[in-house]
């Protein structure tokens, strides 16, 4: 039979593999050639009848049969055969990548070579994201939408959507949310606008101020709106009325008044109780001793003391003539004239004029009390 070869092995008294008989007991062993395999006993003995046992063996063809089916995938055969040597190839379906050996051949044991290979999906990784950035995804598989968003209050820029490729990446590029600015309100006409902590992003207040005489007409605040306007309508100032002025004019007087008042009141009172600190604590009691002591000094001073304790005479050159309307008459007298109309003198040497009268005394013309 075609393929078959005869392999015949001897005693040990003949080993000749060429012999053309054989002793009783040989063997003699089958096999077939490449590509085919032995199908039957592949061993025969001479037996003592001079036959050999059993049957003749067959060579058919290797024949691997049908490779594995694979889910997601299919094979081909390259020859349309699975005998020994042919080749069977492996392709995954769309969106899917091949795990294993793409080809595999019919082995002369009967078997396909390697492992059946698997066919994997193919899935994008999560994608990037950076704060504020939100990101809704609807799948990871070959076509799935990453849908991005920003928070309220900013915009955009990039594309808000991308999508999973089949080399499992994401199209295009990350997006980035940047604040909302209404940028400066600008100016307003006789009056002033304070943009609150100097932000005009979103959230961002301002506040609309009018000069004196001027009145607002329109919001005080207005807000940085999420679309990038501000609230409201923009105030104007205008002039108020006379009356209105006038009743603000008196308003305003007064409370400058009161604060230049106050602060005078302030100041007052500081020095005051700087004084008080500085001044030292007196005796009462004494100083009003001192105080009657010198009036009664001054009450009671008399003429023959009237001097200043130095020893100028105070009354030298008051005339000798005329001094007194009514000069004290008689010999021996202690004031006046005596002895041929010469001056009198008490005996401490000073001159002595007429004693003064109730209410006090005149001397050059001027009353001492």
């Amino acid at each position: 039979m075609y393929g078959r070869t005869l392999v015949r092995t001897g005693t040990a008294e003949n080993s000749n593999t060429g012999a053309t008989s054989y002793k009783i007991g040989a063997l003699a062993k089958y096999r077939c050639e490449r590509g085919y395999k032995v199908v039957g006993e592949p061993l025969s003995t001479c037996e003592d009848n001079g036959k050999w046992s059993g049957e003749v063996p067959q060579c058919i063809f290797v024949d691997c049969g049908k490779p594995d089916s694979i889910l997601h995938g299919e094979y081909t055969l390259t020859s349309n055969a699975t005998y020994y040597g042919a080749a069977a190839l492996y392709v995954c379906d769309s969106n899917y990548d091949l795990d294993g050996f793409a080809r595999r051949l019919c082995l002369e044991n009967g078997t396909w070579s390697s492992e059946t290979p698997i066919c994997r999906e193919i899935r994008c990784q999560n994608p990037e994201q950076v704060s504020p950035l939100s990101i809704q995804v609807s799948t990871h598989s070959i076509g799935g939408v990453a849908l991005y968003s920003c928070p309220r209050g900013y915009y955009m820029e990039g594309n808000e959507t991308r999508v999973c490729l089949q080399n499992g990446s994401w199209s295009g590029f990350i997006p980035a949310c940047f604040a909302m600015d209404c940028k400066h309100p600008g100016s307003i006409e006789n009056g002033r606008i304070i943009v609150v902590n100097g932000s005009t992003l979103y959230g961002g207040a301002a506040e609309y101020h009018c000069l004196p005489l001027f009145e607002r007409v329109g919001p005080f605040l207005r807000k940085c709106l999420d679309t990038g306007m501000w609230s409201g309508e923009e105030p104007r100032c205008e002039m108020i009325s006379n009356e209105i002025a006038e009743a603000q004019g008196v308003g305003t007087s007064v409370g400058i008044g009161a604060g230049v008042i106050i602060f005078i009141l302030l100041i007052l009172g500081l020095v005051y109780l700087r004084l008080r600190k500085a001044t030292p604590v007196k005796n009462t009691e004494n100083i009003q001793a001192a105080e009657r002591k010198e009036d009664q000094n001054a009450a009671v001073m008399s003429y023959s003391s009237l001097n200043d304790g130095t020893s100028n005479r105070m009354y030298e050159n008051v005339p000798e003539d005329g001094l007194y309307d009514s000069p004290y008459s008689g010999s021996g007298s202690t004031y006046g004239y005596s002895r041929q109309n010469e001056r009198t003198y008490n005996r401490s040497g000073h001159y002595e004029a007429e004693p003064p009268p109730r209410n006090g005394i005149t001397i050059n013309g001027v009353t001492v009390r």
